[in-house]
């Protein structure tokens, strides 16, 4: 494995997957000597954070393991970039939601996930790809069709 290999997004994204993971255990909010952890903060939380965790597990798979995951028109680092911009907004909808006693595993989570989001966004740029548009995820969902009627129509 020849880490030499990896660009800069690359190494920012797997990086900061690192430190979600290890984000989901510590202090996200509490008083004194009470806290809770990712996992115990909610839904928003621990799901953001996986939804990060598994933008960057898709670039490490593609620089480690040489598999590519691609769907329809989306390659990995556009794949990757959408998970990482829907887990920085889902712990960021925590904080909106609870911003009582937070401690600093929150606003870790929020750093943690915005790096993977511009690492992600660093690697498609890397490749020559272009931000995902809507008619890329009409393709996953087999929507090709433009004139709105299903296969009865």
């Amino acid at each position: 494995m020849d880490l030499s290999k990896l660009t800069t997004g690359q190494k920012l994204a797997i990086g900061a997957g690192a430190v979600l993971i290890i984000n989901l255990f510590l202090p996200w909010y509490g008083v004194l000597s009470i806290s809770i952890n990712a996992f115990d903060s909610g839904f928003l939380a621990w799901f953001g954070s996986f939804l990060a965790i598994a933008g960057a597990v898709l670039l490490a798979l593609k620089v480690f393991a040489d598999n590519a995951v691609n769907a329809g028109n989306l390659r990995t680092e556009q794949i990757a970039l959408v998970l990482g911009a829907l887990g920085t907004i889902f712990i960021i909808l925590r904080w909106l939601t609870e911003s009582d006693l937070t401690k600093f595993g929150l606003f870790l989570g929020i750093i943690a996930a915005a790096a993977v989001t511009y690492g992600a966004f660093m690697s498609m740029k890397d490749e020559g790809l272009e931000m995902p548009s809507a008619d890329d995820f009409k393709s996953i969902a087999g929507g090709d069709d433009d004139d709105g009627g299903g296969e009865g129509a």
